[in-house]
């Protein structure tokens, strides 16, 4: 049984000596070069290496970069984009201050009005889309002095009167309703003649207002301008604010008489800073 064991040990012992010894010749085979053809081989153990091991790596490591990159622009076009919205939104912004700042000071810049008169100057808080063409709230009421039926403009012109009256805002009935309610006196400046009518209406057809004339007139000019006469009585409608310019007139109407048709000066579609006419 000794003996077994011996040959058993002297077995393994020579096995582990043939492999350092072909392991050492193999390497100095390698380093060497001194096989012929061994070069080939080991060049195509390394194409090997490289094709199946190495560059599907080294792809993975560049489509890693590749998306790390992609991710990075995206964001960039993300954060981009955000300050473009911001800056179109600021853009927007800065025009409509800018229009309300000329507007504020076209309003503040009216001096065509009778010395015995003076401006409140007020904003509108509420216009409803039912009755766009009817009525505004303005923040301005009795507590600033407001009265029903004074006269309102806007820079450009006479919008409307004051019909209802709150303690801090009141109801402007405007002119470009199809019905005012009320009866308007005016004077059209038709060359070196002045003309007396009544404005009591509006054609939402041709958007002109309807004034019934009262004078004695066969023509009136073109483009003549049409001012407030100042005849409505004390604490009404003051003289000489412009309410348009003729653009039509109807010489004979059995059922309504001589109307004239008038351009408004004042831009209804545009009320934001209005102005009530108030006796000093």
């Amino acid at each position: 049984m000794f003996n077994d064991k011996n040959k058993k040990a002297n077995k393994r012992m020579f096995i582990v000596t043939i492999v350092l010894v072909g392991a050492s010749v193999i390497s100095l085979l390698t380093s060497t070069n001194v096989v012929p053809g061994f070069g080939v081989v080991k060049d195509a153990v390394s194409n090997i290496e490289y094709y199946i091991f190495k560059a599907p790596i080294d792809g993975l490591g560049n489509l890693a970069s590749e998306y790390a990159a992609l991710k990075d622009v995206y964001n960039e076009n993300k954060k981009l984009k955000k300050s473009l919205d911001n800056y179109a939104r600021e853009l927007a912004y800065n025009k409509q201050l800018e229009k309300e700042l000329d507007d504020l000071k076209s309003i503040t810049n009216i001096k065509n009005l009778p010395t015995e008169y003076t401006l409140s100057y007020t904003t509108v808080i509420k216009r409803d889309s039912e009755a766009w063409d009817s009525t505004v709230m303005i923040n301005s009421g009795s507590q600033s002095g407001i009265k029903k039926g004074m006269a309102v403009m806007s820079a450009n012109g006479m919008v409307g009167v004051i019909t209802r009256v709150g303690a801090v805002s009141s109801e402007v009935r405007l002119l470009c309703t199809e019905n005012t309610g009320f009866q308007l006196p005016v004077m059209i400046q038709s060359g070196k003649d002045t003309l007396y009518g009544l404005l009591n209406g509006y054609d939402t057809g041709t958007h002109c207002f309807k004034i019934q004339l009262l004078s004695t007139a066969s023509k009136v000019e073109t483009n003549a301008e049409v001012l407030t006469s100042g005849l409505g009585g004390s604490d009404k409608t003051p003289k000489g604010i412009l309410v348009g310019n003729v653009k039509g007139f109807t010489n004979d109407n059995a059922s309504t008489g001589k109307i004239i048709a008038v351009k408004p000066s004042a831009d209804f579609d545009n009320l934001n800073y209005l102005a009530v006419v108030k006796r000093k």
